[in-house]
């Protein structure tokens, strides 16, 4: 994959190069931004599941940019984003313990071209509730707080009895193609990947799965558009995992005057072709890839006024046949004191349903934190 993206890359720069007849301009950038915060875990039912009701989960990311401009239309950057983790609960991250997304992108009149690690078209143009960047209302950081035993992964295990998001999420940031078109003078925008191998650490598909080198196929259309003084964002989903599953999302978004209102929705099936889903592998995690046949759903409203953002939302997920529910409830509320730093306050309630209680988790968690940009 690597030697397919240079050479691509080359590719694209010699044919955009014999066109122009002056140098182009380069520029580079690095930035990074930390994440503390503190939380007190409020369970309301007896769960193996249960830690301490103090967390300090923190995370550091950062990135660095080069970026060649032939001229006003077309442009070729590498980018590297960065990340580590500290005290979370579900390590979400290419390495385990830590992330990495290496990536070039070619953008022209005629649209942008992705090549390496990052989301799928689906995940970059897809609407779903709007939320703070405090927890999230997809992949919600309030597990670092109440652990939900449908989502789990560490150094010993990964399984997802449930989906964590509306967006389409299961490849992660594995290397793939991906094609987003220019937005259409009618708000319009598609866009399409394809992913040779869909297993990634930060996806959703465990490494013991007979389908996680299996490629996928991935596809989306986005819209936007000003009706009597209401912004309206919408998209669509589509994507085939081979032997894995099939899976469609959709979203819209109401937005006025510091108000917005919406949702996402996500659906994933299996049909005859594929694998069945997984038997046990560990008593601690069984059932480890129902999010192949379930549903999620989510809702929020949000105000920002000036350096204030506050948002209300909810996301519900389960797995078809099975007692595996997620219902998650945060208030999530941020403060930016200026262009480096943030605060943010919020609460929120994890209920987490599994096949007995003591596989089930509950709780509130009452969260306070600051954001650095660097």
């Amino acid at each position: 994959m690597k030697i397919l993206t240079q050479s691509i890359i080359a590719t694209a720069v010699l044919a955009i190069s014999a066109n122009i007849s002056y140098a182009g301009e380069w520029s580079f950038d690095a930035f990074g931004k930390t994440k503390t915060l503190y939380g007190y875990s409020d369970y309301k039912q007896p769960s193996a599941h249960n830690q301490s009701h103090h967390h300090f989960p923190s995370r550091i990311s950062g990135s660095l940019i080069a970026q060649y401009q032939f001229n006003e239309d077309y442009q070729i950057g590498a980018y590297v984003d960065l990340s580590y983790g500290i005290d979370q609960q579900i390590k979400d991250y290419n390495h385990g313990s830590w992330g990495e997304e290496v990536y070039g992108i070619f953008d022209s009149p005629y649209g942008k071209i992705i090549l390496g690690q990052s989301y799928n078209a689906a995940y970059q143009l897809g609407i779903s509730a709007p939320s703070i960047e405090l927890l999230g209302v997809n992949q919600s950081d309030i597990v670092n707080f109440i652990a939900n035993p449908n989502w789990q992964r560490n150094h010993r295990v990964t399984g997802y009895r449930t989906l964590n998001s509306t967006d389409i999420n299961t490849d992660g940031t594995a290397p793939k193609i991906t094609y987003i078109s220019p937005e259409f003078n009618n708000g319009m925008m598609f866009g399409f990947s394809y992913v040779p191998d869909s297993y990634s650490r930060d996806g959703l598909i465990n490494r013991r799965a007979s389908y996680k080198n299996k490629d996928g196929y991935i596809a989306s259309i986005y819209h936007s558009a000003d009706i009597l003084g209401v912004t309206i964002s919408s998209s669509l989903g589509a994507a085939y995992f081979a032997d894995n599953d099939q899976e469609v999302s959709a979203g819209l978004n109401f937005y006025r005057k510091g108000w917005t209102f919406g949702g996402g929705l996500r659906r994933t099936w299996l049909n005859h072709h594929d694998a069945e889903i997984n038997q046990p592998i560990r008593k601690s995690i069984n059932y480890f890839d129902g999010y192949r046949d379930a549903w999620a759903y989510n809702l929020g409203l949000s105000y920002e006024f000036g350096p204030f953002k506050s948002a209300l939302t909810y996301f519900h997920s389960k797995a078809d046949g099975h007692d595996y529910t997620d219902k998650i409830i945060q208030f999530s509320n941020s403060y930016q004191y200026n262009r480096n730093l943030t605060f943010y306050l919020a609460a929120a309630h994890g209920d987490f349903e599994g096949t007995t209680k003591a596989d089930s988790n509950k709780g509130f968690a009452y969260i306070a934190g600051i954001g650095i940009k660097f």
